[in-house]
C-alpha cells in the first residue's frame, strides 16, 4: 500500500512540475518576443524593422504552439491578437505604419507578460495584502 501511495504522489508531484515547466517557456518564449519587438522599434531603417517584427512573429507563433497543450490558461484569445498585429508590422505597407504596428506589439507583449506576473504564485507573499 505504501508503495501505490507514493507511486501517485510521484506522479502528482511530476505532473506539478510538468505544468510549471511548460508556463515557464511560455515565459521564456513571450520574453524573445519582447525583446525582437523592441529591436524591432529600436531598427533605423525599413528592413530591420521587417526582419525584427518578422522574428517577434515567429516567437509568437511558437508560443501559440506551446499554448496549446499547457496548464496555462487564458492567453490563447491575446496571443492571437497579439499576432494580428505582428503579422502587420512583419509586412507594413510602409516605414510609419510599421513603426506604428512595431510600438502596437511591443505594448502588447509587455501587458502579456505583466498579466502572466500576475498570476505567478510567489511562495510566503499573499497577494490578497
Amino acid at each position: 500500500m505504501k508503495k501505490v501511495c507514493l507511486l501517485f504522489f510521484s506522479l502528482f508531484i511530476f505532473s506539478a512540475a510538468q505544468a510549471k515547466d511548460d508556463c515557464e517557456l511560455i515565459y521564456s518564449t513571450a520574453s524573445y518576443a519582447l525583446n525582437h519587438a523592441k529591436s524591432a522599434l529600436k531598427a533605423n531603417n525599413y528592413d530591420h524593422q521587417k526582419y525584427y517584427s518578422g522574428k517577434a512573429l515567429e516567437s509568437y507563433e511558437k508560443l501559440l504552439k506551446l499554448l496549446e497543450g499547457s496548464q496555462c490558461e487564458g492567453l490563447s484569445e491575446k496571443v492571437q491578437d497579439i499576432i494580428a498585429d505582428a503579422l502587420k508590422a512583419a509586412d507594413p505597407a510602409d516605414w510609419d505604419r510599421g513603426r506604428y504596428y512595431s510600438k502596437k506589439v511591443f505594448t502588447s507583449t509587455q501587458d502579456l507578460i505583466s498579466h502572466m506576473d500576475s498570476r505567478t504564485e510567489v511562495a510566503g507573499v499573499d497577494s490578497t495584502d
